[in-house]
């Protein structure tokens, strides 16, 4: 499952649509921002939240990323590289495919899934793939491919 971004003024952030409203979530107090509210109705002093409307955003897109190891594309268990993966490195990666789950040392971790923990020296390339969600437009897709040093400073950015 994909997680869906946007482009606001420039910057890049996680984004839900709730009630007709589109919010925009931060991990850092910006202006406009107001302390996080969930679905508990709990508010957060370590994640901030803006209402915006379609206008403002310049774009809306899911993004998946896909870690290659021994010249295969897996996706990332949990749909994002963690700070906490990035520190202990350690990165979870994931097949449903039995057969790619036998041939590279993969566990079962429930039925048509199954899980391999890797670290930093074996992502050969990092793969992000986006796709523009928009209704008024046709789908574009969009790929980037991220290797050798440019892997350490991507990962450091998560």
């Amino acid at each position: 499952m994909s997680i869906v971004y946007c482009e606001f003024k420039g910057t890049k952030y996680r984004v839900k649509k709730k009630n007709n409203e589109l919010i925009i979530t931060s991990q850092e107090k910006k202006k406009g921002f107001v302390n996080y509210i969930d679905i508990l109705g709990k508010e957060h002093n370590d994640l901030f939240m803006k209402k915006v409307t379609e206008d403002e955003i310049d774009s809306i897109y899911s993004e998946d990323i896909f870690l290659k190891f021994k010249n295969v594309y897996f996706e990332i268990f949990a749909d994002k590289i963690s700070k906490k993966a990035v520190a202990d490195n350690a990165y979870v990666i994931c097949t449903d495919s039995e057969q790619l789950a036998y041939l590279h040392g993969f566990e079962k971790k429930e039925q048509f899934l199954y899980v391999k923990t890797i670290s930093r020296k074996e992502i050969e390339e990092i793969k992000i793939v986006k796709n523009e969600i928009s209704q008024s437009k046709k789908s574009v897709q969009t790929q980037e491919i991220v290797r050798g040093k440019n892997i350490d400073e991507w990962l450091a950015e998560q």
